[in-house]
């Protein structure tokens, strides 16, 4: 983060803090955080744009992850005849169709927060072909797109997004040139508009991708299946190999090949299984050999090859960042199993990483320290606002700061994402009071039109006790999130015994950790309360929740 804060001399070491830190193959101190909530980013004014970013901000979030959504930018997106434009140029768009995304962007520049771009559906009527907008197996939210025009679409956006192209919104003179500009080894041409001798200001560049949304799931990616004779094989796979190769392309084209792209954002409740989803993508059965046969013909995967040809065919899959998913368990603590086994939730990420570091031995790679895991979306419902769900609002807040923890466990996660900031609404198309009324996300830190919840606090200073019981040695979590982390931040432990109304300093504690991570064991002399503190530059404390001790 860029942010800056003022220091604050603290009684203990760098280097002792260090010492106290599990050793690396236990624990990630760069483990970033991320936000998403596209109700209140990308389908509001500019000026609440900029409120919504700059509380993300405040809250310590060092992305923001957003929704590109094609529809919302592409020319005659409901015509089922293709427009003539060049859909790899930003320029040939209509006029405006960037606007608010450019402003998230610049905003968030300003900010010091990275930009996490997710391009998705719903595409443009003229991007579908015929027999896929005409199979009825899902909303047209999540018909699949030609892979032709999904990756042209995706190289506009590189283009538009590569720190290269002007900023139409800058004062800029009459003279118009088409240069082309070398970006991290790629030509990138660009419409450039000079003024005089003054360089032109161009859009800062997004470095972080996402390929589509939960496309195991029927409501974002159908048709979800081919009939072949008795037979039902599920293609979702197949369609979505197809468009992480189009995105490849399109970000190779447009200088992003060298950058953060994660592939899958897959979800928990699909049409297939996370599991299913990612032995189909990469062609393996469940022993992780390659499928041969029908097996593998029926999800375009090779019935003959070597698997170094497969890899090579398909960068994407093998070259990416890494793995993004949607680990939710909605009302279920994170360290229990969820009651549906087959949902990858954070207390199973272990074996699905196991997954993934095996198909890879599978293709005769072995990524140092395992295959990345990106949790981009995750969160605990609560009640209220959300009567069906058995989560309350405190515990919503505690089960945040343990799944924050058991992640940090993690080495192999790389980042978490909390989605939302602000509850989403109820879905006003179905019967008001119903468990379908109430289908949406109520995983905010605020409530709609009601304030914050607990969450709010837990989640900008993080505190966890692996073992909330007093003692000489008790091991106290957490994170000074807000913190500018670019120098060591500094806190304090306080203790307050059952019974009193007075706190007490346990322990100064100071983390020079990349993302403010600290981890301290303290003696707690008997039952009662503990809270982590952090001194913000404006010269006030700011806590965690309370944690009660035993």
């Amino acid at each position: 983060m860029s942010r800056r804060s003022r220091i604050v001399p603290a009684a203990v070491a760098v280097a002792a803090f260090l010492c106290a830190l599990p050793t690396a193959a236990l624990a990630s101190t760069t483990e970033s955080t991320s936000m998403m909530d596209d109700d209140q980013l990308i389908y509001v004014s500019q000026s609440h744009m900029a409120r919504t970013l700059q509380q993300m901000s405040s809250l310590g979030a060092d992305t923001v992850k957003v929704s590109v959504v094609w529809q919302l930018i592409a020319p005659s997106p409901s015509s089922t005849h293709r427009p003539k434009f060049d859909a790899t140029d930003p320029a040939a768009y209509p006029q405006g169709a960037w606007d608010r995304y450019d402003a998230l962007v610049k905003a968030s520049h300003r900010l010091g927060m990275k930009v996490y771009f997710l391009v998705i559906g719903p595409a443009p009527k003229w991007a579908i072909s015929n027999g896929v907008r005409n199979s009825r197996q899902g909303p047209d939210l999540g018909l699949a797109p030609n892979v032709g025009d999904y990756q042209n679409f995706v190289e506009a956006v590189g283009r538009r997004y590569s720190g290269a192209w002007p900023d139409p919104s800058a004062p800029q003179s009459s003279s118009s040139s088409t240069p082309s500009v070398a970006v991290q080894g790629v030509t990138v041409p660009v419409t450039v508009t000079q003024r005089s001798s003054t360089p032109p200001t161009m859009i800062p560049r997004v470095n972080d991708w996402g390929i589509w949304n939960e496309p195991n799931e029927r409501s974002w990616m159908n048709p979800w299946y081919r009939q072949v004779g008795r037979r039902r094989v599920y293609i979702q796979p197949q369609w979505y190999r197809g468009l992480v190769d189009a995105a490849w392309n399109g970000l190779s084209a447009s200088s992003h090949s060298s950058d953060t792209i994660m592939i899958g954002e897959t979800a928990n409740r699909g049409t297939l299984t996370p599991t299913q989803f990612v032995r189909g993508l990469y062609c393996v059965g469940a022993s992780l050999r390659p499928l041969t046969g029908s097996a593998a013909s029926d999800i375009g995967c090779p019935t003959s090859g070597s698997p170094a040809q497969f890899a090579n065919q398909h960068p994407g899959l093998f070259e990416s960042a890494g793995w993004a998913h949607h680990p939710y368990a909605f009302d279920t603590p994170p360290n229990r199993p969820y009651s549906d086994r087959t949902y990858v939730a954070i207390y199973n990420l272990p074996s699905f990483e196991r997954l993934l570091a095996g198909i890879f031995v599978t293709y005769g790679l072995h990524p140092t320290g395992g295959v990345p895991l990106y949790l981009t979306e995750w969160g605990e419902k609560s009640n209220p606002p959300n009567p069906y769900v058995k989560t309350t609002t405190a515990q919503q807040a505690e089960w945040i700061n343990q799944g924050e923890y058991m992640t940090w466990r993690m080495p192999y996660v790389r980042a978490l994402n909390q989605f939302e900031l602000v509850d989403s609404p109820p879905r006003a198309e179905e019967p008001k009071g119903s468990v379908l009324y109430w289908s949406s996300f109520q995983t905010g830190l605020e409530f709609r039109n009601s304030g914050v919840k607990p969450a709010y606090q837990a989640f900008q200073i993080p505190i966890w006790l692996p073992s909330a019981r007093h003692g000489r040695s008790v091991a106290v979590w957490g994170q000074l999130r807000p913190a500018d982390h670019s120098t060591s931040q500094v806190g304090v432990i306080e203790f307050r015994a059952r019974g009193s109304g007075r706190w007490s300093k346990l322990a100064n504690v100071q983390t020079s950790s990349p993302e403010g991570f600290i981890y301290n064991h303290v003696a707690i002399p008997s039952a009662g309360d503990v809270r982590l503190g952090w001194l913000n530059p404006s010269g006030s404390v700011v806590y965690s929740r309370t944690v009660s001790v035993s």
